[in-house]
């Protein structure tokens, strides 16, 4: 690992909430930037020629005179970024499909330090039987605190059902875990009260999986608790409110596996697991027009704890409907729009135009702004960046203010 210090890092003005920064030109523009929410932000260089294919990393986060800069170098020209906020471990992945079963990747944790390695999915599946991974859809891909989450689907074409697969592959030591999360019949996939099994969040060890579903007549979903070898360690029932959402066409925001292959499916409602609660968000239509709400489970009840109101798309299509869970509440790309949803009541709901930055840089729709800078909210300051200034062979600059 390479540590960097001041000497990459001139002052070119302070106050006392703001401080402005200048990065050096690399040997190679720096050409993309993404957000490691909660810690930082990633600028990336590399040859402009494609005669080389290395990668260099340099993390900018609140404290920039005890950054990190790396290197790694990817199978192909592309790479996909996996990320979450409170995991301590993001991965650049080489594919989006498992080539020979097997899945390549460069894992960096907190401290900067890079592995580059691959793990054998497709051997994982099949100590569960006689499982084809080559008749498998990678769904998503998912990084926890403590592994890395693959979720593969198999359309069991005999039985007309569907079977999800969960293989999870412990970040110290790169072992692979497999489980079945669950499966539906392609019947009631008819049905808009059914559904596939989809992550909705992780707390420490565990990581927590929910579908839609009817038990003893109720409508609701039902939830599996994994832990980071994929065991289950809980299942349950979440009964769904006595209103109804908009069916939407849900997808997430990025950093995900489900956002970089473009996977959406239709939900009425949106369940998410953060800071030991369960979530629920949705477009609800009523007399006084359209609002975009936001509630949360206790004692069993869903209690409202936003709302705002919100356009109709003009389209006959199903409206594409975001999601991205923070910390701090819920991100929500909806039409021309990106909402954020406090997860304290007392607080405003957020409003800005949708931004192409958006998908890599989340935590922007936090602030109340139409910049088109890049934003990240750190513990203390705000992170600024011009994106303008990228593929440009001169030095970048940057701005924290101290929040």
């Amino acid at each position: 690992m390479k540590i960097t210090t001041l000497f990459f890092l001139v002052i070119l003005g302070f106050s006392n909430h703001a401080q402005q920064f200048t990065l050096p030109a690399e040997e190679y523009p720096f050409f993309d930037i993404v957000e490691w929410k909660g810690t930082g932000s990633l600028l990336l260089n590399r040859d402009p020629t494609g005669l080389k294919k290395k990668i260099n990393v340099t993390m900018v986060g609140e404290n920039p005179t005890s950054t990190w800069q790396e290197s790694f170098n990817p199978n192909t020209d592309a790479y996909y970024f996996i990320s979450s906020e409170n995991a301590r471990y993001v991965y650049f992945l080489d594919q989006l499909e498992l080539i020979g079963g097997k899945m390549s990747f460069h894992q960096i944790n907190s401290a900067g330090n890079f592995k580059s390695s691959s793990v054998d999915v497709g051997n994982a599946i099949k100590k569960l039987g006689k499982y084809d991974y080559n008749e498998m859809k990678l769904i998503d891909v998912i990084t926890t605190d403590k592994s890395l989450l693959f979720v593969l689907r198999w359309n069991d074409k005999k039985e007309k059902k569907y079977i999800d697969f969960l293989v999870a592959m412990t970040h110290n030591n790169m072992l692979l875990y497999t489980n079945i999360l669950g499966e539906v019949s392609e019947e009631n996939l008819k049905d808009v009260r059914y559904g596939h099994w989809n992550y909705c969040g992780f707390q420490g060890e565990n990581i927590f999986f929910v579908t839609k579903d009817i038990q003893d007549k109720k409508v609701g979903w039902s939830m599996r608790t994994t832990n980071s070898r994929g065991e289950t360690t809980n299942t349950s029932f979440i009964s769904a409110p006595s209103f109804s959402f908009e069916t939407s066409l849900v997808a997430p925001f990025g950093m995900s596996g489900k956002y970089y292959l473009g996977l959406s499916d239709n939900q009425t409602g949106v369940i998410v697991r953060s800071n030991d609660n369960f979530y629920l968000t949705g477009i609800q239509t009523s007399s006084a027009g359209r609002f975009l709400e936001m509630y949360v489970l206790k004692n069993g009840k869903w209690e409202k704890i936003q709302s705002t109101p919100i356009a109709a798309e003009n389209s006959k299509k199903l409206e594409k409907f975001a999601v991205f869970s923070m910390n701090e509440g819920l991100a929500i790309a909806s039409g021309a729009f990106d909402y954020f949803l406090p997860r304290d009541a007392s607080k405003k709901v957020v409003k800005n135009i949708h931004s192409k930055l958006t998908p890599n840089n989340p935590s922007r729709v936090m602030q109340d702004s139409s910049s088109d800078r890049f934003t990240v909210s750190l513990a203390t300051s705000l992170f600024l960046f011009d994106v303008n200034q990228l593929k440009k062979p001169t030095s970048v600059n940057f701005e924290l203010i101290k929040k």
